[in-house]
């Protein structure tokens, strides 16, 4: 399934699925019927997705190996 990565709109404390505040920097989630609803009322709006840092620092595999 498509995942989707979003956080608050500006000034808006919303909670996720489990009860748990939604992370300001945003979270990837599955567009459940919840986050569908979130979505319509202008709750969460779309963010950009996170770049693991240590994903970020390994170098890009070639597909040649020494």
């Amino acid at each position: 399934m498509t995942m989707l990565t979003l956080k608050p709109a500006e000034g808006r404390t919303v909670p996720q699925e489990d009860g748990e505040p939604w992370p300001a920097g945003g979270l990837a989630v599955e567009p459940t019927a919840y986050i569908r609803r979130r979505l319509t009322d202008g709750d969460l709006i779309a963010a950009e997705p996170r770049v693991d840092a240590r994903a970020a620092e390994r170098p890009a595999k070639t597909g040649k190996e020494s």
